[in-house]
């Protein structure tokens, strides 16, 4: 009786010691599933960059647009004048505002990127003449907007027609510009236009 006893605990035993290799080489067997790798943060100059490349074809459209239309027949027909202050006072104040949005990503540089500086510089000396040949445009219109008669309306229509061909040869400086400072940028400058996907084929 005793052998049977001592017999059935060795089996007993056994079996504990089977079950408990067997977890501990499940347990084993199962691996941890390794963390995903954090992206690397995109740095603030080529966010900065990305940005100016944006504002930056708005304006090329907008001075495109304006420059398409500045050959208008100037009559005494009321109609026709207001028609011609429409259509200017939509493109001028397009790039006005196209402008002002560029300026704005331009002074938007990150304080730490010295190398931007000098660009952000030149550019916002020919955003303000840009815009100051558009003030004169709308200037002229709003004039001929208050004007008693229909012959001083139409003097001051015609003085706005000449200051929007003088506010596109100003905008296409301006274009100018900003093609030349983006293609010609050197340095951490260029590292910044040539990582912004926004930047490639402008």
């Amino acid at each position: 009786m005793r052998r049977l006893t001592a017999a059935l605990a060795g089996v007993a035993l056994a079996s504990v010691l089977l079950t408990a290799c067997s977890s501990s080489d499940g347990a084993a067997s199962s691996s941890t599933p390794s963390p995903s790798p954090t992206p690397t943060p995109t740095p603030s100059s080529v966010i900065w960059a990305g940005e100016v490349c944006v504002q930056f074809a708005d304006v090329k459209a907008s001075v495109g647009a304006l420059g398409r239309n500045l050959s208008y027949d100037v009559t005494s027909d009321r109609s026709a004048l207001d028609q011609i202050d429409r259509q200017l006072r939509v493109q001028v104040l397009s790039v006005a505002d196209s402008a002002d949005r560029l300026n704005t990503a331009l002074q938007g540089v990150p304080v730490d990127f010295v190398a931007a500086n000098d660009m952000v510089n030149s550019l916002t000396k020919t955003s303000a003449d840009t815009k100051e040949a558009i003030g004169e445009v709308t200037s002229h219109l709003d004039a001929a907007t208050s004007a008693g008669n229909v012959v001083g309306a139409v003097a001051e229509v015609g003085q706005a027609i000449v200051a929007a061909k003088a506010a596109f040869t100003a905008g296409q400086a301006f274009v100018s510009a900003i093609g030349d400072a983006t293609s010609t940028a050197t340095g951490q400058l260029k590292e910044a236009f040539d990582a912004a996907p926004q930047c490639q084929g402008i």
